[in-house]
């Protein structure tokens, strides 16, 4: 071999190298921005879990009636559950969207309801539910484009070397289906709906109840 060919044939070979090895921290990188969207998403549910109870604990004051309350309970038991089982991220996808269609139903017709105390969570939660259906579409858009390049070509070619696989999506299986709320809505504050201190009070008191 010339001294020119072998020139050549190490140039060709670094640039090779070199091409994998930024396609490998692509990937990575890649793979790190979704578990960090994984990780805000995970955050998000449990703020709504933690949420929940002050809403059951004020449902009282509200004149809720149990039988509206008793479906978001076990709605937030069975994601709890599913979540301390480490269940796979579909199956989680469809509790969490039979716990939203609960809420649906609970706060998503609130007329008459004056409850300054029920009204306030039934906002926070709303305000909840659309920071997770936004945690939602970053971490299934970061999964799919990370599923794209694991599997295509030639990104494909050194995926196994960077040690980075395909992942779940979080979404509902075609064969399961759930019931799905994609927004909450929350009436518009009303002059006699402001905290006064005497409600603020019996808030305070009323601590939270575990659904």
């Amino acid at each position: 071999m010339t001294p020119v060919a072998l020139v050549i044939v190490v140039a060709v070979v670094a640039v090779a190298l070199l091409w994998i090895r930024l396609g490998m921290r692509r990937l990575r990188t890649l793979r790190t921005r979704r578990r960090d969207g994984l990780n805000l998403l995970l955050n998000e549910l449990d703020d709504r879990y933690d949420l929940i109870p002050a809403l059951i604990a004020a449902s009282a004051g509200a004149g809720v009636e149990r039988s509206r309350i008793s479906p978001v309970v076990g709605a937030r038991s069975l994601a709890i559950a599913m979540r301390d089982q480490r269940l796979d991220l579909p199956e989680r996808a469809a509790t969490e969207n039979a716990l939203s269609a609960a809420l649906h139903e609970l706060i998503g017709v609130l007329d008459g309801v004056n409850h300054w105390p029920f009204i306030r969570v039934a906002r926070e939660l709303h305000t909840r539910e659309q920071r997770i259906a936004g945690a939602v579409r970053v971490h299934n858009d970061l999964a799919n484009k990370l599923n794209s390049q694991v599997s295509s070509f030639p990104t494909s070619l050194y995926a196994t070397l960077a040690g980075v696989r395909p992942v779940a999506v979080f979404e509902v299986p075609a064969g399961l289906v759930t019931d799905t709320a994609t927004e909450v809505p929350v009436p518009e504050e009303r002059p006699d709906m402001r905290p006064s201190t005497t409600v603020e009070s019996d808030d305070k008191d009323s601590g939270t109840v575990a659904a």
